[in-house]
């Protein structure tokens, strides 16, 4: 898989199930059985096959640590960027133009050593990327303005198409 590659192992206590096409917006959720998560991706993918990858490769990110509600910027902008990451290999280029998505990838980009990197020693230090706290950012990335790692560990705010 390549988001553990990137990013180290997944949450082996959940079981992943088949994605499913729905309404609404990509994400994850928990199935009714606690030790299981399905992604939901959106109808556009059912015709067309770059909107599956894409959306496939940001949803993956968020089934390493699978969390019930609301994730960090952090962990969005992780997502935004592997999804960017992944897509050459497939021979497609889909961008988002949700200012909260390119905000939050803007967010990421400042830390050292990229996306892929900065995500995998949050990993590794604090275990999933919605776990970090500004204190767990200071600690990991001590060049990178407070105020920054602040806005990273703030709720993700999606805004409306």
């Amino acid at each position: 898989m390549r988001a553990e590659a990137a990013l180290g192992p997944r949450d082996a206590s959940k079981k992943l199930y088949q994605p499913q096409f729905s309404d609404g917006v990509p994400h994850i959720f928990n199935t009714n059985n606690p030790d299981g998560v399905i992604v939901r991706l959106s109808r556009n993918g059912e015709c067309y096959w770059p909107t599956v990858v894409y959306e496939m490769a940001h949803e993956t990110v968020h089934l390493l640590n699978p969390v019930s509600g609301d994730t960090n910027n952090l962990e969005e902008g992780v997502a935004v960027a592997f999804s960017l990451i992944v897509q050459p290999n497939y021979g497609i280029s889909i961008q988002t133009s949700m200012r909260s998505y390119l905000f939050a990838l803007q967010l990421i980009a400042t830390l050292p050593n990229g996306p892929p990197e900065a995500g995998r020693l949050v990993r590794e230090c604090v275990g999933a990327l919605s776990a970090p706290t500004v204190h767990d950012l200071e600690d990991l990335f001590p060049s990178v303005d407070r105020t920054i790692l602040g806005k990273l560990v703030e709720e993700f705010e999606r805004d409306v198409e």
